[in-house]
């Protein structure tokens, strides 16, 4: 069957070239390349130009789907050896694929100057491309939270296994708090449409309750062992025929695409990840303390175990001492920076003169100090300041547990089909009429009639 759409045209200069979409999960094993591949060879077969960037750069697996063996990828470009173009393969109906790195530890999480070199190379070839997949490694990961940030719409894999939902949602939780994103979940391993509703509703129930966002239902994709076998022969299924069944969802996918654009202003993914690298480039204000020492002093080696303690620890002394009243408000007092370095500065030189026995006593004191202040109703917006808890201490209270993500509706569910057991009491059960049910079970045991009318033996006793 000929392709359907014609090649797509250039887009105008309003709108951002490429359009990035972000296939991410919160854990590994649902589905999340392949989709990735099946999807960009799909849209390649539109006349899309498609780039996959394989953005799990520890774990790289898209080209090893598509049965290509690159020479190079993404650990030599970070490292400097060379261009991105050289590392491009081609695949299937004009695919391209910038392989990641595979088995390099320290291409796990990139660094932000290895993140600067990604930008700068991705910059000179998105011009080339319509859509750029990034397919990102599966769980938390500040290069996965990164990628999710820079995507014009995230793709969210999910499956019905409990892990991968509660997974899916700490992924998207964590994101949030960079930025909003457009989420278009996919379901996948599911039997129907019904089943994949039912995951997708739970999830975005969930998603809305407890992350105030909005999640769309974007697709989902059978249980085909087709799949299976395609990962194994590394022939991907969007190579079929257009209407082969396992090739339809991935059709629905594209033509999902086709009518959920991404906005005209987006920003293209180069500039995006450099405005959001700028900061982080920028040399760390030097410190304004007249007589400071140099930052390398606060990092030196404390002294051996066993060492002298200080006839006095100031910096302690001062910090146990203060009163909240005693330390300025910063709006209020220009000299509060010098003052708190200065403070830094003493205490460090403390720490490094003094005994484990002497710390540990004035921690104790120190966190005596913070219980009385909490209690005072009057102090309780102060104390902050002044809390430094002893962590080695087992009577530090630790702080409030995070909230475990939600149960996604299975608790309340098995609530309801679980059977009551001991001394509760059966729905549809007359106790009223029988009496206690294990008095009624004991009777009829001791009943020896062979002929024993059941019915009219619960007549009688209602009666």
């Amino acid at each position: 069957m000929p392709d359907r759409i014609a090649p797509a045209e250039a887009p105008s200069a309003g709108r951002a070239r490429p359009r990035v979409l972000t296939v991410a999960s919160g854990k590994g094993g649902v589905g999340k390349s392949s989709i990735a591949v099946n999807l960009g060879i799909t849209l390649a077969r539109r006349g899309r130009r498609v780039c996959i960037l394989d953005g799990d750069t520890g774990l790289a697996n898209v080209n090893i789907l598509l049965g290509l063996r690159p020479a190079r990828g993404l650990a030599e470009v970070l490292a400097g050896e060379c261009g991105i173009e050289e590392v491009l393969l081609e695949g299937p109906h004009g695919l391209r694929i910038i392989p990641g790195a595979s088995g390099l530890r320290e291409y796990a999480e990139l660094s932000p100057a290895q993140q600067r070199r990604l930008v700068d190379e991705l910059a000179r070839i998105e011009p080339d491309f319509d859509d750029l997949l990034l397919d990102t490694a599966a769980g938390i990961g500040a290069t996965t939270l990164d990628f999710l940030a820079a995507g014009h719409q995230v793709l969210l894999v999910l499956t019905p296994e409990p892990t991968s939902l509660t997974d899916a949602f700490s992924l998207l939780k964590l994101a949030l708090r960079q930025q909003a994103l457009e989420v278009r979940v996919i379901v996948n391993m599911v039997a129907d449409v019904a089943e994949a509703r039912s995951v997708f509703q739970r999830f975005a129930n969930a998603a809305e309750k407890y992350l105030h966002t909005r999640v769309e239902f974007f697709g989902f994709i059978q249980r085909d062992e087709s799949l299976r076998s395609a990962v194994t022969l590394q022939h991907p299924v969007a190579l079929f025929a257009e209407d082969d069944p396992s090739a339809r969802p991935f059709q629905r996918l594209a033509d999902a695409l086709e009518e959920d654009v991404p906005a005209p202003d987006a920003m293209p993914l180069s500039r995006f990840w450099g405005a959001h690298l700028a900061p982080e480039a920028e040399p760390p204000p030097a410190s304004s303390a007249p007589g400071a020492e140099p930052e390398s002093g606060a990092a030196a080696d404390p002294a051996p175990e066993g060492a002298p303690a200080a006839a006095a620890d100031p910096a302690i002394s001062v910090v146990v001492d203060a009163e909240p009243s005693d330390v300025p408000d910063a709006p209020n007092a220009p000299n509060a920076p010098n003052a708190l370095d200065a403070l830094h500065q003493a205490f460090e030189r403390s720490l490094r003169e003094a005994s484990p026995e002497s710390l540990g006593a004035a921690l104790d004191e120190l966190q005596a100090r913070y219980r009385a202040l909490a209690a005072a109703p009057d102090r309780v917006e102060r104390q902050s300041r002044v809390d430094t808890p002893d962590p080695r201490s087992a009577r530090v209270e630790s702080a409030p547990a995070a909230t475990p993500p939600p149960d996604f509706g299975w608790r309340a569910a098995a609530a309801e089909s679980a059977p009551v057991t001991g001394s509760g009491r059966l729905p549809g059960y007359d106790h009223e009429r029988f009496g206690c049910q294990d008095a009624l079970a004991e009777r009829l045991r001791q009943r020896t009639d062979a002929d024993l009318d059941l019915a009219a033996f619960l007549r009688r006793l209602s009666d």
